[in-house]
């Protein structure tokens, strides 16, 4: 998968959420709120933050089938979700078609075969498990976002694994003045970050999205690299921390996004064990 660093000059973006991802077991006929929901939910308060003529986000939700495409209707409009689109899988309309015709930035589902398809077809995408997770506020998007293999290439990483911690540290600090090659949600970044900064005038505690990077690297070499990387493409994050190989589950519960990305399974389980939404990126070296 070849990925480069977007140039933004958008009308809009799109973000495809399945179904099962949104809602979980329903009751009656309204499906209970899914792992995806509260991310979403803020979503479509940014959307509601902006004037009728500035960009946003669309959000399209393709069902899986498992679930009645009445009772997902009945429960989007009962938890008062602006949804751009509902799509329906079919045999003669498979995941892939759904996604060539809408173009997301990002793909998230719980099925991890539909997200390595996704992958492998060139889309950002994540996979997402259905846990019982801390409550959210909807004033303020939190998204936060790994390093290597998430906002960044896997390049590092397989240094890592061919030369150990100290040929990384060696390779990082070598490469410290050389920006790193995108990753799989680089796309995704690059447009909410875009999004973000229709709300630039505002004061930063108004303003209601807010990113973060969460990566094991630490604070010398290896860490100036990866700042360096987001001043040299202009990509602003509001906070970053470098834990030079410690558990994030504790930093993650601090800030209780609405939605975490790691390419990393021990990382994502630990914000699962702290009640975080976690969703894993399989991509690049570390998930071969």
């Amino acid at each position: 998968m070849t990925i480069s660093w977007p140039d933004y000059c958008l009308t809009s973006f799109t973000i495809a959420v399945s179904s099962c991802a949104l809602f979980r077991h329903e009751t009656g006929d309204i499906y209970f709120k899914g792992a995806a929901f509260p991310f979403v939910k803020a979503l479509t308060m940014v959307n509601q933050r902006l004037t009728a003529t500035e960009e946003r986000c669309v959000i399209v939700v393709i069902a899986t089938d498992s679930q009645d495409m009445d009772h997902l209707n009945k429960s989007i409009k009962k938890y008062n979700l602006k949804i751009g689109r509902v799509c329906e899988i079919t045999g003669e309309k498979p995941l892939l078609v759904h996604l060539k015709e809408i173009n997301p930035v990002l793909y998230l589902s719980t099925k991890p075969q539909d997200v390595k398809k996704a992958m492998t077809a060139g889309y950002g995408a994540a996979t997402m498990f259905q846990r019982d997770y801390h409550e959210h506020s909807d004033e303020v998007l939190r998204v936060v976002f790994d390093g290597d293999g998430v906002l960044f290439s896997d390049v590092s990483e397989k240094v890592f694994k061919e030369k150990g911690i100290k040929g990384f540290l060696d390779h990082e600090c070598e490469n410290e003045d050389n920006p790193m090659e995108p990753g799989p949600l680089s796309e995704f970044f690059q447009a909410l970050v875009h999004l973000q900064q229709k709300f630039a005038k505002l004061p930063p505690k108004n303003r209601p999205i807010r990113t973060y990077l969460v990566t094991s690297r630490g604070t010398t070499g290896d860490g100036l690299r990866a700042l360096k990387t987001l001043r040299e493409r202009e990509l602003e994050i509001d906070e970053a921390y470098f834990l030079c190989g410690a558990p994030k589950g504790s930093v993650l519960k601090a800030i209780n996004p609405h939605i975490f990305f790691d390419d990393q399974t021990p990382h994502v389980e630990g914000a699962l064990q702290n009640g975080v939404i976690g969703a894993y990126v399989p991509y690049g070296v570390c998930n071969k």
